[in-house]
């Protein structure tokens, strides 16, 4: 049995704003069930491509970082996802080389219940801070080379998506630098860039009415994944060498395949003696998303100020205009009793 949380400041991670209007009162609710879940995964190679993920979750804190090969090795993959209890989230991913993607993903969620007897509308307030993508051709050759890059966000009530934004940025030899996005814009594309980037971004969404005693579950999701195809050459006095599949861990590794790939310039080249040689790439991919969710480190607490709502059995216009003229006839009245 889920346990509700403590009222204390570590513990929340979503905001839930007051509803501006009439008969504004305080809200009593409780978050339960809260969560981050973070993974991160790669996929190497064509045709058997080698795949692995790796996965973590906390109701406080969670991370997941995975790499695939070092820097100038070919390919190379990385990339990140975390998320604490302030409702700080983050994910990235990058790459270059032969036939890679790679992805992560962070998505909190947390269990409202209203308990303050009446009917109430939540509002949820958040706010995105930074993020960019870049898919570049650094001298595409054929075809067949290319890069992309990409981010998926997506806020959901009991899993119905309220609040969506997406875009995927691709170059090719062929089409040059393509972006395309759905939902939510955060900035816009100029045609042809192979870099875009975003500046701050804040929403307000409305959760609806919660009943006495009724609940509901808000979930937000963040994704970065990037794929590419890039040639390598090596320069210097380096010789390509081979790179073994990886060998299986902890059951997390799904498909292993028994080929090789090419991986560095070594022998006298990248990471041999000498280190003459090295790796040169005809593309290059990364993705971030940064996302605060309205928070900073400075804990928020759980209190009447910060779940606040506007109550369903609010005045309605002609009641509260009926006030103002009852008001205002009180007024007259002093002062007429004043002169």
């Amino acid at each position: 049995m889920a346990s509700k949380f403590n009222f204390h400041p570590k513990k929340l991670s979503v905001m839930i704003a007051a509803v501006l209007g009439a008969n504004i009162n305080t809200s009593y609710a409780s978050l339960l069930n809260y969560n981050i879940v973070t993974e991160s995964g790669y996929a190497i190679g064509q045709t058997t491509p080698i795949t692995y993920n790796s996965i973590d979750n906390s109701p406080t804190y969670s991370s997941t970082y995975l790499n695939y090969n070092n820097y100038g090795e070919n390919p190379n993959t990385r990339g990140a996802a975390a998320g604490d209890e302030y409702g700080w989230m983050y994910s990235r991913a990058g790459g270059e080389g032969s036939y890679f993607s790679h992805y992560s993903i962070v998505t909190q969620s947390v269990e409202l219940e209203n308990n303050s007897g009446v009917g109430q509308n939540y509002n949820y307030s958040f706010a995105i801070n930074f993020g960019s993508l870049s898919a570049y051709n650094l001298g595409f050759s054929n075809a067949d080379e290319y890069s992309s890059a990409g981010y998926e966000v997506d806020i959901l009530v009991n899993n119905v998506s309220l609040w969506q934004s997406a875009f995927l940025l691709t170059s090719s030899l062929n089409n040059g630098a393509v972006g395309t996005g759905s939902g939510t814009s955060l900035a816009s594309y100029n045609s042809g860039d192979e870099y875009f980037s975003w500046p701050e971004y804040f929403g307000n969404l409305n959760l609806g009415l919660l009943n006495a005693g009724d609940s509901l579950t808000l979930s937000y999701s963040i994704k970065t994944f990037v794929a590419g195809n890039h040639s390598a050459t090596c320069s210097g006095y380096g010789v390509p060498t081979v790179l073994s599949a990886p060998e299986e861990d902890s059951g997390q590794s799904i498909g292993v395949q028994t080929a090789s790939l090419e991986a560095s310039c070594n022998g006298y080249g990248y990471g041999g003696y000498g280190s003459y040689g090295y790796l040169n790439f005809n593309g290059n991919t990364y993705a971030q998303f940064g996302d605060p969710n309205y928070f900073t480190s400075t804990p928020i607490a759980f209190n009447a100020q910060n779940i606040t709502s506007q109550r369903q059995s609010v005045d309605a216009p002609g009641s509260l205009a009926l006030a103002g003229l009852g008001l205002a006839g009180l007024a007259f009245r002093r002062r007429k009793q004043k002169n």
